[in-house]
């Protein structure tokens, strides 16, 4: 294996893991609310941001499989990846000179933002595919997402420490957009060594052409990949969904946004042991059982999370989160590469992008529609273990169909 491309894409993750954690999941709801769109009512403000979000999902789903089909079709998923990496990065560069209540300028960059850091990855993902040894896989993928976790974890405590404890009167960073400025810095810094060591082979005279049509009626007559994607869209809903609510569930139970934030960091650095963790259990068994063991584990969780009362619980969630939430992503991916045809990787990955999306839609809506039926927010975090028991036992059936 050449160890400088093997480490310059791990260390991808690392780089654009900063996005996800200051932009996404940190500063920009606080920023948006408070700044961008504070001449606007409340409910305003979340409708405009469930737009963004939305919109830069919906396109995705649209766009990845085709964007992965003309990827294979010239061979480089490199320039792909960086081309949108690169969309991403300048699009949160210019939030920081957006000014105060330009919400529609800063939600339509946000949204562009969060399309280029999705559609980068389809191509991130999809690069697992050049490094041959499918043995090696599942920890290829575990390291990958295990750096990312450490390295979104430390990017979102710099950012905080120079918003809270610089000092400065400096307008971007007293209305914390320089946490912007950091993420992008971050990763197009990291992002470096990928630029520099990664070489892909000529693939062009392999690639047949083929349509999209032509793909999902190959997925559907396979009864591997089309019984592992149903599985996958089933259990990773449950898990895109512990991750939107935990946050909603937290508030719900009294605690307030600082302890929610030690939980969050809690979930990333627990995130690091706890992906090569999960890596160690399947290699010393098998992919399947190790997505299993997650699933299992999930289900615990949620229970779990049905009785709680305190913010000891809370953070035991968040432990327990962090052991698998990573893990179960990582050999998610590797399983699904070493399952799918070698020169159409892009392609495929492209599909899977797209469910992964998709499967933000039906968890979200059963725990909202559940808590509000039953005026109990306990109950509705309970729904969710619906989605780990119909995922196991996909999962089950994915394991007899390869033995």
């Amino acid at each position: 294996m050449d160890k400088k491309k093997y480490y310059s894409w791990v260390l991808y993750d690392w780089a654009n893991s900063a996005y996800a954690t200051i932009v996404l999941a940190g500063f920009f709801p606080i920023i948006f609310s408070n700044y961008y769109a504070d001449i606007l009512p409340s409910g305003m403000r979340t409708l405009l941001l469930g737009i963004s979000n939305s919109s830069a999902s919906l396109l995705l789903i649209i766009l990845a499989p085709f964007l992965g089909l003309i990827s294979d079709r010239y061979g480089d998923k490199k320039k792909f990846l960086l081309f949108f990496a690169s969309v991403s990065i300048t699009s949160t560069l210019l939030l920081v000179v957006v000014d105060r209540d330009s919400w529609a300028i800063a939600s339509i960059l946000f949204s562009i933002s969060v399309l280029g850091f999705m559609l980068s990855n389809v191509f991130y993902d999809s690069m697992i595919m050049n490094f041959n040894e499918k043995k090696f896989r599942n920890t290829i993928s575990s390291y990958g997402y295990a750096f990312g976790y450490l390295g979104g974890g430390i990017a979102f405590i710099i950012a905080i420490l120079v918003v809270l404890f610089s000092g400065s009167n400096i307008e971007i960073i007293q209305n914390k957009k320089i946490s912007f400025l950091i993420a992008s810095l971050w990763w197009l810094l990291f992002m470096i060594p990928l630029i520099l060591y990664w070489k892909e082979p000529n693939q062009l005279s392999n690639v047949k052409k083929v349509f999209l049509k032509d793909t999902f009626i190959e997925i559907f007559n396979n009864k591997h990949i089309f019984y592992f994607l149903l599985a996958y869209w089933t259990y990773i809903d449950g898990v895109d969904t512990i991750i939107r609510m935990a946050v909603n569930y937290g508030i719900t139970l009294g605690f307030n946004q600082y302890d929610l934030l030690l939980a969050l960091l809690i979930v990333q650095f627990v995130s690091f042991p706890g992906t090569l963790f999960i890596n160690f259990l399947a290699n010393r068994t098998s992919t399947e059982t190790g997505i299993i063991f997650c699933i299992l584990l999930y289900m615990v969780i949620t229970l779990f999370a049905t009785v709680i009362d305190s913010l000891v619980g809370f953070y035991s969630i968040a432990v327990s989160i962090g052991i698998v939430q990573g893990g179960i992503q990582a050999l998610s991916r590797s399983y699904f590469a070493n399952i799918i045809p070698q020169s159409r990787d892009s392609e495929f990955f492209g599909i899977y992008n797209m469910l992964g999306k998709f499967a933000a839609l039906i968890g979200p809506l059963l725990v909202g529609l559940i808590t509000y039926l039953t005026d109990s927010s306990r109950l509705g975090i309970s729904s969710i273990i619906l989605l780990f028991i119909i995922g196991l036992f996909l999962m089950i059936k994915v394991k007899q169909i390869n033995t």
